[in-house]
């Protein structure tokens, strides 16, 4: 998971004045079946313009796994859900339904992440209605809510404290990067198994960036010892194309970059992890 910073950038004007206009729509609805009606009829997050604009913030990649093919096809995931919201031990709230056609709270997801589906375990993962509150928290019911007094248990991609506290280990396998008993861990817990996070095929993927980066950081420190043994132009252009190469792999329009990015920080080589700390 990498931070997607969203409120530097605008979707369409036409898409925003049309969810504009359908979210007046829901204010002035008497009833909560009205509301309901009105997001059924206008299944307006689809629309092809904001899936693309949306899809372009994150280079093509989905906002929580940082995968493209290998997590299925795209949803544009309504991160708080539109209609009801269910808390970790399946009991149902009032979504918020003011935020159905508000950009800001929509997330690509893989459909793997976002729709029902069983794990290895035999559980069943995805996100689908599930957005659970920690015990005592506020809760926003309606417009005038402020959403931010709530404390959530699934990691945000657009909030940049929150992708830092999710890493991964040379298995491919995520885990939290905090302490055990804090409350972080237990978001990173939580928010690993509701959006399958530990798909297999998802490791798997990961195990491979993480063979791949580790080869390179090799190469690299071969060459920078060949350079001290004798003074080569060859080795140190071969030099700068292998460092290239590594920051290609941490780079944003790289898929699973974050699993690179935590195979240099783990390896324990100042250079790699300086270089790493740098972009």
């Amino acid at each position: 998971m990498r931070y997607i910073d969203i409120e530097s950038k605008n979707p369409p004007t036409e898409w925003c004045e049309k969810a504009k206009e359908l979210t007046e729509q829901l204010k002035e609805a008497k009833t909560p079946k009205e509301r309901e009606k009105i997001i059924d009829d206008h299944n307006f997050w689809s629309d092809k313009r904001i899936k693309d604009w949306l899809l372009n913030v994150s280079n093509n990649k989905c906002w929580y796994s940082e995968a493209k093919e290998v997590y299925s096809f795209y949803d544009v995931d309504h991160f708080r859900p539109k209609k009801r919201a269910k808390q970790l031990d399946g009991t149902n709230r009032e979504g918020y339904w003011w935020l159905a056609f508000d950009w800001k709270n929509y997330r690509i997801s893989g459909s793997i992440g976002n729709r029902p589906n069983r794990g290895e375990d035999g559980q069943t993962r995805g996100k689908a209605d599930y957005f659970p509150l920690r015990q005592g928290s506020p809760i926003a019911v309606n417009p005038e809510d402020d959403i931010r007094d709530e404390i959530i248990y699934l990691l945000d991609p657009t909030n940049p404290h929150d992708p830092p506290l999710l890493t991964f280990d040379d298995s491919g396998n995520p885990f939290p990067a905090s302490p055990k008993e804090s409350w972080e861990y237990l978001r990173v817990e939580t928010t690993i198994k509701i959006l399958h996070l530990d798909y297999y095929p998802l490791v798997e993927e990961r195990k491979k960036i993480w063979v791949k980066c580790t080869l390179l950081m090799n190469e690299i420190e071969y060459l920078m010892c060949e350079r001290c043994r004798r003074a080569s132009v060859t080795d140190g252009a071969n030099l700068n194309n292998k460092m290239k190469q590594l920051k290609e792999m941490i780079s944003g329009e790289a898929e699973l970059s974050s699993t690179a990015k935590a195979c240099i920080l783990s390896s324990g080589r100042l250079w790699a992890m300086q270089f790493a700390c740098s972009f």
